[in-house]
């Protein structure tokens, strides 16, 4: 059995990221990695990994200039829809994978403009899925919003559902129309029983104000639940040689003011 495990993380525009990446991927033995708002030297990211033993190549996101995305040359990747904020692509011809970066919830009021985002990329998912007759799709990348979030749980958006007894129906109808549900595991990080509290820290002088936030998340349709490797979910706080924390526990903006995520897929389903 050969499981595909993912690295996600919003790298902050660090052109001296590419260190710590390595350190990433090698420890946690990463098979695919999908960055935001990544700026530094990807070929020598892709040389520094060849020496490091870790073979991995990038893979077209033309037409996204938000998502990069790299993995190891053995996987069979074929690209797909591409928007300014989404990737598609499609790997071994059997997982959609739909790598995002929307715009900001805090530094922008457009939410009106995000919604409107939201519905293409799932209008843009149906479509795949419907050409290639599957629903083995994941969403993964900075949402930038909260699994909590309307647009995160409506309907008419990613329709994420924290439960995946509710989502085992795949899909619910509203007013004659059929609206496809996604699982979303990020859920079980909210709340104060386990560290960190988020991906993302804010502190600000809102009358609404979390301060933790949890805008990088993967969602999954829950006919892939069975192959979901629950325990391999982790919001990364350090390496081996690193921390990514700040004195105070929040994510070091030196290295990047969101903390990474990672996430196991098995091949195939022995639920």
């Amino acid at each position: 059995m050969i499981n595909m495990k993912y690295l996600f993380w919003n790298t902050h525009k660090n052109e001296k990221i590419n260190l710590v990446l390595i350190e990433l991927i090698a420890e946690y033995d990463i098979s695919m990695v999908i960055l935001a708002e990544y700026t530094a030297d990807m070929n020598e990211l892709l040389r520094f990994l060849n020496l490091c033993g870790l073979s991995m190549e990038q893979y077209p996101t033309i037409g996204c200039d938000r998502i990069h995305i790299l993995g190891k040359r053995k996987l069979n990747i074929e690209p797909h829809l591409q928007t300014d904020h989404s990737s598609i692509q499609i790997i071994d011809r059997d997982i959609i994978l739909c790598a995002i970066h929307l715009n900001s919830k805090i530094y922008s009021d457009h939410e009106e403009i995000r919604n409107i985002l939201i519905r293409q990329i799932i209008t843009d998912i149906r479509k795949v899925e419907e050409k290639l007759n599957s629903n083995h799709t994941i969403i993964v990348g900075d949402f930038n919003i909260n699994p909590y979030d309307r647009s995160c749980i409506n309907a008419q958006y990613f329709h994420g559902m924290p439960i995946y007894e509710e989502s085992k129906r795949q899909s619910r109808k509203i007013a004659g129309q059929e609206f496809y549900m996604f699982y979303n595991p990020m859920w079980n990080f909210l709340g104060d029983f386990n560290k960190p509290y988020g991906t993302y820290y804010h502190n600000s002088s809102d009358s609404l104000n979390t301060y933790w936030n949890i805008f990088d998340q993967v969602i999954l349709r829950p006919q892939l639940r069975g192959r979901f490797v629950d325990k391999s979910l982790e919001i990364i706080t350090h390496t081996r040689k690193l921390s990514l924390l700040d004195r105070n526990g929040h994510p070091n903006h030196d290295i990047s003011d969101h903390l990474p995520i990672v996430f196991e897929i098995k091949e195939n389903d022995y639920e």
